[in-house]
């Protein structure tokens, strides 16, 4: 059985700054993704407590488009950690449209891109 992995992380453009994307554009996708809940104020939830996942996150922006995100998450099985990869891909989509993003995690303050961040979750669902 596989160990729970859990995160935190700020979650940035490519270029590890900014995104070009508009919390308004950014609520508008996620409006697409099941059982997500956005609030305006930047919080949103989604989580599947039965498949072994959830993510947790606020949205920062300057009025004008998205400075970064502050994201938790955890996945509590090889099934939850796999549902864990999909769901962050389907959330970064929303951000930039070929899922690349800069991670840097906390509290150790490194940064990861995507793919070296996924090989964390969960090695075998990576292919």
């Amino acid at each position: 059985m596989t160990s729970t992995f859990s995160f935190q992380a700020y979650v940035y453009s490519p270029e590890r700054g900014a995104f070009s994307v508009s919390m308004e554009s950014f609520a508008e996708q996620l409006q697409h993704l099941q059982g997500l809940f956005f609030e305006w104020d930047g919080s949103f939830t989604w989580a599947n407590q039965k498949q072994g996942w959830q993510i947790d996150g606020t949205v920062y922006d300057n009025g004008d488009t998205i400075q970064y995100v502050d994201l938790h998450g955890r996945g509590s099985s090889d099934e939850g950690r796999i549902q864990l990869i999909q769901r962050l891909k389907a959330l970064f989509a929303g951000l930039e449209p070929n899922d690349s993003v800069s991670l840097m995690r906390l509290p150790e303050r490194e940064w990861q891109d995507l793919q070296a961040f996924e090989k964390e979750v969960h090695p075998k669902a990576v292919g």
